[in-house]
C-alpha cells in the first residue's frame, strides 16, 4: 500500500476531565430524552399535535411504558456506546452536539406547550 492512501489514525488518549465531561453530557441527554417524551405526550394529550416519527408513534399508541422503554432504552444504548468510545475525543465531540440539538429541541416543545395555555 503506498503512503499517499495509508489512513492515519490517532491514538486514543484517555483524559479524566473528558470523562467528567462525557459523562455529564450523557446524563443531559438521557434527561432530554425524558422530556422530549414527556413533552410529547402531553402535547398529544392536549390534541395539539401529532407524532411524525412513525416508530415512536407505534410505541405511543402501544401506551407510555412501551414508548419510554424504547425511547430511554435507545437513549441508553447509544450512551453506553459513546461511553465505551471514550478514549477518543469525537465521543465527546458528538455527545455536546447531540445535547445542544437535543436541548433546543426540547426548549421549543416547553415553549409552545406553554403558550398553549
Amino acid at each position: 500500500m503506498s503512503p499517499a492512501l495509508r489512513v492515519r489514525r490517532t491514538r486514543p488518549q484517555p483524559s479524566e476531565a473528558r470523562d467528567r465531561l462525557l459523562l455529564l453530557l450523557l446524563i443531559a441527554l438521557w434527561a432530554f430524552n425524558a422530556a422530549d417524551l414527556a413533552l410529547t405526550r402531553y402535547a398529544l394529550w392536549l390534541g395539539f399535535a401529532t407524532e411524525s416519527n412513525d416508530v415512536m408513534d407505534f410505541f405511543l399508541r402501544a401506551g407510555t411504558v412501551p414508548a419510554l422503554a424504547f425511547k430511554l432504552g435507545v437513549a441508553t444504548v447509544g450512551a453506553l456506546l459513546m461511553w465505551r468510545l471514550r478514549v477518543y475525543r469525537i465521543a465527546t465531540i458528538a455527545a455536546g452536539l447531540l445535547a445542544a440539538v437535543l436541548a433546543a429541541v426540547v426548549t421549543y416543545q416547553a415553549l409552545w406547550v406553554l403558550s398553549l395555555r
